[in-house]
């Protein structure tokens, strides 16, 4: 006759990350229990990777605030290169091609515009706003 392993009080409750939480203070017990001392190394093992996550989170959001900028520096030379080269075109040169270029120019900037606005809307950043740091501050939707 075998004997039939009955699961632990805690396994009813929903099922964590392992790296995103301390293991349960009876799990924690146990493993003491069988290494003295390991349930002290397990708390140090996640104040150090707290405190990574901690320098990543703070380094990639830096990264992300000289991304923006950047990004709108750049966006805003874009923009200035257009409207300047549109209205030198129209002044000594073709006035219809100056205006199409000037049109082309407002076009652009209009679309970014309600792309940025839509998907602010949303409570999200854009597409071209570097979705894969989007997703690391999007808090997890409670289900």
């Amino acid at each position: 006759m075998t004997q039939r392993h009955t699961p632990p009080k805690h396994a009813d409750k929903k099922p964590r990350r392992a790296s995103d939480v301390l293991p349960d203070p009876e799990v924690l017990e146990a493993y003491n229990y069988i290494v003295e001392g390991s349930a002290r190394e397990i708390i140090e093992m996640f104040k150090a990777e707290q405190a990574q996550r901690h320098h990543w989170e703070n380094r990639s959001l830096k990264v992300h605030l000289w991304s923006t900028i950047l990004g709108q520096i750049l966006g805003f030379m874009i923009a200035i290169g257009i409207f300047g080269s549109a209205t030198i075109i129209g002044l000594h040169g073709d006035a219809t091609i100056g205006a199409f270029v000037w049109v082309f120019g407002m076009a652009i900037v209009t679309m970014a515009a309600l792309v940025w606005w839509y998907a602010k809307s949303l409570g999200q950043r854009p597409l071209f706003a570097r979705p894969a740091l989007r997703a690391s501050y999007r808090p997890e939707k409670a289900e």
